[in-house]
């Protein structure tokens, strides 16, 4: 995060975006909303329906600001490799509710219950953008404020975890430990990793990663860090666990 800049400081997030597609492939969109603030996306020319690509989002609750850094700091340092995998990254889902250290949007909505809804400001543009497209691996990027560690939600799919948690998780461990609670969120957890079943999605509505995963690809993560951590360990945790997830995602 640059310094002198606070964490909610959404214009100078959006500024470094902007600075970084005038010296990269990396092209920046303003998305439309009935928002006061717009929403953005991040992507390449290698997007196109032929070719799986690679999907990040951040921010979708704005008192979770870590997320936003880490995948900016990550881009800065990695952009090179972006010149040859498609993508499609949303830096800060939740303009509003990121300047306001609010995790629901300005109507008091929280946007990770919304998936389900199609006409939704928000779904209705992110979901004609990837129709029909496919992804090798979706990242959701979030923090907890109950955690006292790293933790990872993976789809249940039967059988075995997969074999890249636990990596993802290593990762993160450099700077952060891992959660020891044994229920999370209402459900079991086991060495920070969760399984929820996509048959059983909370009663409040669709997340985005149960959408994506349902609809655009087998492997998706959601990744969390501690929010009571240090603002820097948390940046570079999830940086780490971003790292490793594309490393192996596109590993030959």
């Amino acid at each position: 995060m640059p310094r002198n800049c606070s964490a909610h400081d959404y214009s100078t997030l959006i500024r470094k975006w902007r600075a970084l597609s005038t010296k990269t492939v990396l092209r920046v969109r303003e998305m439309s909303t009935p928002e006061p603030l717009p929403f953005f996306e991040v992507t390449n020319d290698l997007l196109c329906r032929e070719k799986p690509f690679l999907y990040i989002s951040a921010g979708i609750h704005g008192d979770e600001p870590a997320p936003c850094w880490a995948l900016l700091e990550w881009v800065e340092e990695n952009h090179s490799l972006l010149r040859n995998i498609p993508i499609l990254f949303y830096p800060c889902l939740n303009p509003w509710g990121f300047v306001h250290n609010s995790r629901l949007d300005e109507n008091g909505e929280d946007l990770n219950r919304i998936w389900g809804n199609v006409f939704h400001p928000l779904t209705e543009q992110i979901l004609k953008r990837i129709e029909g497209l496919s992804f090798f691996l979706s990242l959701n990027l979030h923090e907890d404020f109950d955690a006292n560690g790293i933790y990872i939600y993976e789809p249940y799919q039967g059988g075995r975890t997969d074999r890249w948690t636990n990596q993802i998780l290593q990762a993160g461990k450099k700077f952060l430990t891992l959660d020891t609670r044994k229920r999370i969120d209402g459900k079991n957890a086991k060495n920070g990793i969760i399984r929820p079943r996509v048959t059983h999605p909370p009663k409040e509505g669709i997340p985005e990663a149960l959408y994506l995963f349902q609809n655009h690809g087998t492997r998706n993560f959601t990744i969390e860090t501690p929010s009571e951590a240090s603002l820097e360990k948390r940046i570079l945790s999830h940086k780490a666990m971003i790292e490793e997830s594309v490393r192996l995602a596109t590993r030959t």
